[in-house]
């Protein structure tokens, strides 16, 4: 079983907004607001960075404001989290956590502690070949519909748990990943790798890594109705 983490403590509040990826030009407006905020991220996270040897936990609060829906609007937690993984580099980072709140955001980053309390995966799987081809999730997503029942409307909680060989962007997984999940979180018609992800109020993902496991990837994945 994959190896899982505690979250960070000693949280600090942000004093810039958090950000979605962005894969805009340079010079866009997403792009511009997306540097400040990793500014950010270097200032609170490089004090942390210096002092820790191993690998390293983040965890990032999104605070939105009272009125606003955390579980439409397209505020998919995935998206806030990647940048933050980049910047403070996949190869140093054991597990990101995410959650949505009305209140303000802050972030936390310490040193990796596994979790011993661990809990029996609802979903396991092993996946071969590029997460880059359409072929890669469509396997996933029949594999999910097989085995796992829709969560019922409203927000839920998900915890993926991702053995990889050592080397590998960890973070490039998650998209393809989530993507695949609609079986779970409910999906459009007629809209396939379209989940209904921004229900998603609380994210847990973790890595572990594996010298035997060539290029597959192991999936276990955890989720609940909140």
């Amino acid at each position: 079983m994959a190896t899982v983490y505690r979250r960070p403590v000693g949280a600090m509040r942000h004093s810039v907004k958090p950000q979605l990826a962005s894969w805009d030009r340079k010079a866009h407006p997403s792009q511009v607001k997306l540097a400040r905020f990793l500014a950010h991220v270097d200032a609170v996270a490089g004090p942390v960075l210096g002092t820790v040897s191993g690998r390293v936990a983040a965890e990032l609060i999104v605070g939105f404001s009272d009125g606003v829906s955390l579980t439409d609007g397209g505020h998919d937690l995935d998206n806030y989290l990647f940048p933050v993984a980049q910047r403070l580099g996949p190869e140093r980072v054991a597990a990101v956590f995410g959650r949505k709140i009305h209140g303000p955001s802050s972030l936390a980053v310490g040193a990796a502690r596994p979790d011993t309390a661990g809990a029996t995966p609802q979903f396991s799987t092993r996946m071969a070949g590029s997460y880059e081809r359409r072929e890669w999730k469509q396997r996933l997503h029949d594999r999910l519909a097989a085995r796992a029942a829709t969560i019922d409307p409203g927000p839920v909680g998900r915890t993926i748990a991702l053995t990889t060989r050592p080397g590998r962007n960890w973070a490039s997984l998650w998209k393809p990943l989530i993507d695949a999940f609609g079986p779970v979180l409910g999906e459009d018609p007629g809209r396939p790798f379209h989940p209904h992800d921004d229900r998603i109020v609380s994210l847990a993902l973790h890595h572990t890594i594996d010298t035997g496991i060539a290029h597959d990837v192991i999936i276990d994945a955890w989720w609940t109705r909140l």
